[in-house]
């Protein structure tokens, strides 16, 4: 029988699969020469896929040959990317929720966190926790801040199977980034500390950011799941050394008592039907603002009114053009900020 000559079996990694492989073969009865596979017959399986080349020849005698060649394809695979933010405690302060600040009226779901002298903090690290409700979102891992020597380093370090795509972080003396035009921001492309575009990483840092004083950190990232992977990631375990100015911090003073975090209020009817009374005391005159976001972050609906110190006020909603589903009630005062969820039970009559 003729005899072919074959590559050997062989693994690739994200690779697309030759169109065909080459051999040779020799024979007793025939000069031999070259041949081609053609295109191979292809299995998928959960993390690889397996291409089977064959080869035959028949030579004068009629006698004939077989072999195969099988190119194994491993990849990477990842699902379920979402925004994750580090938090350094789960009570207000040290730590921010973005849309309970009462100074803003952001729609950015995120904490900045206040480190008020030097020592190492864990912020744990949450992905997809709309509206800083970490139940509704992943533990995907930890943010380790640093603060010695006047030097703050920020590590991030993910579980298995989360990665991380991307990474901002801001710090400074105020809460909150701010915007080329001077307007204060939670959107992370203006943070301070871009560590840019990272390949899938589980460990990476950032080194040698000088401060003097308290500070707080805003620590952002874009994680995924990761399902399958054969390539090596060359950011793994990487770092990136600061080259801003020092940050002078020297007269940040938080005054954790200048506002309540919890601030107490109830809602009823629960579920309700087109209108929602809001009802709340408070031993101080203050100027109120309610409002309505939907499960997206989105402003639904705004109200100002006043209360009178040791008052028992009841403020309606007409919320009859909000289809049944689950809203968010936050009351800001002059000294606190509260959130509750309640359901709506509207129904539109479509057509």
């Amino acid at each position: 029988d003729p005899e072919i000559q074959a590559p050997e079996d062989y693994t690739i990694c994200n690779d697309a699969f030759p169109t065909s492989l080459d051999a040779t073969w020799t024979d007793n009865c025939a000069e031999g020469g070259s041949l081609n596979s053609g295109a191979p017959v292809i299995t998928n399986f959960e993390c690889r896929q397996e291409a089977v080349y064959t080869f035959y020849v028949e030579d004068n005698c009629g006698n004939d040959a077989t072999e195969t060649v099988t190119v194994t394809r491993e990849f990477d695979k990842y699902e379920n990317c979402q925004t994750a933010f580090g938090r350094l405690s789960p009570e207000n302060p040290p730590s921010q929720c973005f849309l309970s600040d009462p100074d803003y009226n952001f729609n950015r779901w995120g904490w900045t966190n206040y480190i008020a002298q030097e020592g190492t903090y864990e912020l744990e690290l949450w992905a997809g926790a709309a509206h800083c409700e970490t139940e509704r979102g992943d533990y995907v891992g930890t943010v380790t801040v640093e603060y010695a020597g006047g030097e703050v380093s920020v590590t991030y370090n993910l579980n298995d199977p989360f990665v991380m795509t991307e990474a901002h972080i801001n710090i400074g003396c105020d809460k909150y980034a701010v915007d080329p035009n001077g307007d204060v921001t939670v959107a992370p492309g203006q943070y301070n500390f871009n560590l840019g575009a990272l390949d899938h990483v589980q460990n990476y840092s950032l080194e040698g950011v000088a401060v003097d004083g308290p500070f707080w950190i805003i620590a952002h990232a874009v994680t995924c799941t990761e399902l399958c992977r054969c390539s090596v990631s060359d950011d793994e375990g990487g770092s990136q050394n600061s080259e801003l100015d020092p940050i002078d911090c020297t007269e940040t003073i938080l005054d954790d008592t200048k506002l309540d975090w919890n601030l107490d209020f109830s809602t009823h009817p629960v579920p309700f039907n087109d209108n929602l009374f809001v009802e709340y005391s408070y031993d101080y005159s203050s100027e109120i603002r309610i409002q309505v976001f939907d499960v997206k972050g989105m402003l639904v609906q705004e109200v100002t009114t006043h209360h009178t110190a040791g008052s028992q006020t009841v403020t309606k909603l007409d919320l009859s053009g909000v289809e049944n589903q689950m809203l968010f009630i936050k009351v800001i005062t002059d000294r606190g900020v509260g959130m509750k969820k309640v359901v709506s039970n509207n129904y539109r009559k479509r057509n």
